[in-house]
């Protein structure tokens, strides 16, 4: 197999006639937008992966359904449906000839992956293969091994891989969401994997455990607790499964919000009577108020660049968003219309917070501001209440709470796009979803 070979060699760029490069520097590419309102996706077909000899259960059906859904849900592509395929994979070439190709492009497919799985010394090992179907060349293929349990790992990578091939930045898949689910009268932290894999609950102390929020290594969860008649602030080992104190003053402690260098943490306190918002040094515990105000100020929400922190504050009436910067200067209104307005949440990208208000008739959708206040976007809409936005570490994707089919669930969506998932149980009220980071 020839063409295997080149696996090492790099990544060939290529465009299926969405974008033409033309008089580019040798080496330069042209990255897709996914949010374009006139992209076409790229029709994408994924066969089952051969199973080789020595390999038990069925990790080659996993890795192929992962695939899918991730792809689907990338906005880029289009998953031709496998009930049209052709070929046997068990019996098809890895690397297809002519009339594979031609097979292929009989079923609509112009981005076709490819797969085994193999025993190895560490449990088992996975190729993946990308494939121009229009131009019937290679385009990059990888290699993993590890735990039989890790395929859906593998898979993920992959996809955040083929996505990062055609828009210059890698993609979400394999990370996690914290959320908050009810249990009785009691609501618990759980954990889910972003495609809904793996739910797993974090807490049973039988109290209120609410707003989770990650630490930057994705290895801590804040979160506020009643446990001991709070609200106090609590810090959450994922590793260990223990929890600790971080605050614990009169009034209420929420936040915990980690700085983008890790050092400082945004709290929410009332000790010293209305809520105000504070930065906390992790390592001393050492507070700098940032607002002073007879108001309501609460829900802070970092920039990337740590310059500027979002929160919610009610002092010229109803709650609306605003800017400060990290110091608590230059405090400016970012929302002029609604009624209600709260739950900021900063993009990665830096060039908009999402946040809950109220649309016309009075019901909660998600909106954008810009960081300026200039321009505000309508992302969601319908009769059901949709909020709580927390965004993918790649800025391209929002995890909300929503009753959208009866019962609070956590959603996943495109930005720009209308296709919701849901990730969270059926049959569990599920809500206040907080996204991971990319782990190593």
């Amino acid at each position: 197999m020839p063409a295997f070979s080149r696996l090492r060699q790099g990544s060939v760029w290529w465009v299926l006639g969405l974008v033409v490069a033309l008089a580019l520097p040798a080496r330069a590419k042209v990255y897709i937008d996914i949010n374009a309102p006139a992209l076409r996706p790229i029709p994408v077909a994924v066969p089952l992966l051969r199973k080789e000899g020595g390999v038990s259960g069925e990790p080659h059906r996993v890795v192929a359904e992962v695939l899918r859904w991730d792809l689907g849900f990338a906005g880029l592509f289009d998953v031709v449906d496998p009930r049209a395929y052709l070929e046997d994979p068990q019996r098809a070439p890895l690397q297809p000839d002519a009339a594979g190709f031609a097979d292929w492009m009989a079923v609509g497919a112009e981005l076709l992956v490819k797969g085994r799985v193999a025993a190895a010394e560490t449990g088992v090992a996975v190729d993946l293969w990308a494939y121009d179907v229009l131009r019937r060349r290679f385009l990059l293929g990888r290699h993993y091994e590890g735990p039989a349990e890790a395929v859906r790992s593998m898979a993920h990578r992959f996809a955040n891989t083929l996505l990062e091939e055609f828009t210059g930045t890698p993609g979400p898949f394999g990370t996690r969401i914290a959320y908050v689910a009810g249990a009785g009268r009691a609501k618990e932290l759980a954990l889910v994997d972003m495609d809904g894999a793996g739910p797993v609950r974090l807490t049973r102390t039988g109290s209120l455990n609410l707003n989770p929020s990650w630490a930057r290594d994705g290895k801590y969860l804040y979160y506020t607790s009643y446990v001991l008649g709070g609200p106090d602030l609590y810090l959450l080992d994922l590793s260990l499964g223990r929890s600790w104190v971080v605050s614990r003053r009169e009034g209420i402690d929420l936040g915990g919000k980690d700085s983008p260098d890790g050092k400082e943490i945004l709290v929410t306190l009332s000790d010293k009577g209305n809520p105000e918002i504070y930065r906390m040094e992790k390592s001393s515990h050492r507070l700098v108020r940032l607002t002073r105000s007879r108001a309501i100020d609460v829900a802070p929400a970092w920039s990337p660049d740590g310059r500027q922190i979002a929160f919610v504050s009610d002092r010229m009436g109803n709650p609306h968003i605003f800017v400060m910067n990290r110091d608590g200067g230059d405090v400016r209104r970012l929302t002029f219309t609604g009624t209600h307005n709260g739950d900021p949440d900063w993009s990665p990208r830096g060039d908009w917070i999402a946040f809950t208000g109220k649309d016309e008739r009075g019901v909660f959708q998600v909106f954008l501001v810009d960081p300026q206040g200039r321009e505000t976007r309508q992302l969601t809409f319908g009769s059901r209440d949709t909020y709580d936005p927390s965004w993918s570490p790649d800025g391209r994707f929002l995890a909300v709470t929503s009753n959208r089919e009866g019962e609070k669930a956590v959603y996943v969506f495109r930005v720009g796009g209308q296709e919701f998932r849901r990730i969270t149980p059926r049959g569990e009220v599920a809500e206040q979803p907080a996204w991971g980071p990319v782990l190593p």
